[in-house]
């Protein structure tokens, strides 16, 4: 016969205090409730800066007081695919322990975590853009976001700059500056940190046009009832086939997501074959023009660079199936924006989902606004409830190894321009 209620009852509440006076599995991260989790899954840091707990010591969680890497910062490089240079920065002949920081004030809690990064250093918080420009003469490092550290008037009042951190993965603001090259300084990035939440926007949008939501939502206001979605078609993505134009840290989520709905996926890369296990192929760029006409949709999610710089023009839509869908959340400059619209009010396109445009952003009266079955987003596909631990978690991290002279995470390639 079954055990009584009461004896069930005391079993599993001594089973319930075991498990939580138990100490943490081995390789497991124990969360501010005191949870344990794995590595690769949330880290607890991730969360908006204003949550309460959110403003704790960066340089404890990332340094850990101990030389050398720490578990988080260990946890961080595996759970973005972070790539540290291959050789340490102390051998680069202009490295020198830095005696001078300035860091973008305006990105929330970026000075705390530098300060705490660099004991000792001078790190100058600048308030301003024109504030960042008058405290950058002096300076070793300028971090911050990209249009403020890569600004014409502040690579030019820092010919002491040595290493420059922005906070964004896109550097084509930077990368065409000639004194960056031309002094040899050092640039890094946040190649994937927001690749994650950028991918679940992009198969956002896609399954907005696919299941007629941007026709269903208008019809709300007016409490209209009705199947009818006119020449927008209902669409199953399950078994149709999608192609992530830049299989890199944003087009590498975006082929997982797309994997995890049933969808077969291809790719292409610039710089080798590497095929992950759930993506179907990876061709070189110079495949594009072959394999547009397999998809049914098109994921551009390309750095702008002179190769990729209006890469998606007439000829190449020209190349995809009417069906097709076509969604860009890498940079607005690699469409002819013209073609892109010919395309759509053609129909040789069946829709597209944009967080970036070219220009942007886009003006009021521009046609684009007005393509048949198109959504625009302004480009803010990156924004969520994480809010920017992440990226600081990374400043924080490279700022330690900078000033240890240690291989630095996500370098860019100037020559490649990512």
């Amino acid at each position: 016969m079954p055990p009584p209620r009461s004896l069930v009852a005391s079993l599993v509440a001594a089973a319930l205090l075991a498990a939580a006076s138990a100490p943490p599995r081995a390789g497991a991260q124990a969360s501010p409730s005191g949870a344990a989790r794995g590595s690769a899954g949330l880290p607890a840091t991730q969360r908006d800066a204003t949550a309460p707990g959110a403003a704790q010591s960066t340089s404890a969680k990332v340094a850990g007081g101990v030389p050398g890497q720490s578990g988080d910062a260990a946890s961080l490089i595996a759970e973005y695919g972070l790539r540290a240079a291959p050789e340490p920065v102390s051998s680069w002949p202009r490295w020198r322990r830095p005696v001078r920081i300035v860091v973008d004030d305006a990105v929330p809690g970026l000075t705390a975590a530098v300060r705490e990064a660099a004991p000792g250093i001078t790190v100058v918080a600048a308030a301003t853009p024109q504030d960042f420009r008058a405290a950058v003469a002096s300076a070793d490092v300028a971090i911050g976001r990209t249009p403020v550290v890569c600004a014409e008037q502040v690579v030019n009042a820092g010919p002491e700059l040595r290493w420059i951190q922005v906070v964004s993965a896109g550097v084509e603001l930077c990368v065409g500056k000639a004194p960056i090259a031309a002094r040899r300084q050092l640039l890094t990035n946040m190649r994937a940190i927001s690749a994650p939440v950028i991918a679940e926007h992009a198969i956002g949008t896609l399954l907005a046009l696919t299941r007629g939501l941007t026709v269903s939502i208008p019809r709300q206001a007016s409490g209209q009832w009705s199947t009818d979605y006119g020449s927008q078609r209902l669409v199953a993505l399950q078994g149709k086939t999608m192609l992530v134009v830049g299989l890199g840290g944003i087009g590498g989520e975006i082929a997982k997501r797309a994997h995890a709905l049933g969808m077969r996926v291809i790719a292409t890369r610039g710089s080798s074959r590497d095929k992950p296990d759930y993506v179907d192929y990876v061709g070189l760029s110079d495949e594009l023009p072959t394999l547009l006409g397999q998809a049914d949709v098109v994921a551009d999610a390309l750095p702008l660079t002179t190769a990729t710089r209006g890469l998606f023009d007439a000829a190449m839509f020209a190349r995809m199936r009417p069906t097709a869908y076509f969604l860009n959340v890498g940079r607005g400059g690699t469409v002819v924006t013209d073609a892109l619209v010919a395309a759509l009010q053609s129909g040789r396109l069946a829709g597209a989902a944009l967080d970036v445009t070219e220009p942007e952003p886009l003006p009021k009266d521009h046609p684009l606004w007005r393509a048949p079955n198109v959504l625009i987003t302004p480009h803010n596909s990156n924004d969520s409830d994480l809010g920017v631990e992440a990226q600081r978690r990374v400043v924080a991290e490279n700022v330690r190894r900078y000033v240890a002279g240690e291989r630095l995470l996500s370098v860019v390639d100037l020559g490649r321009g990512y």
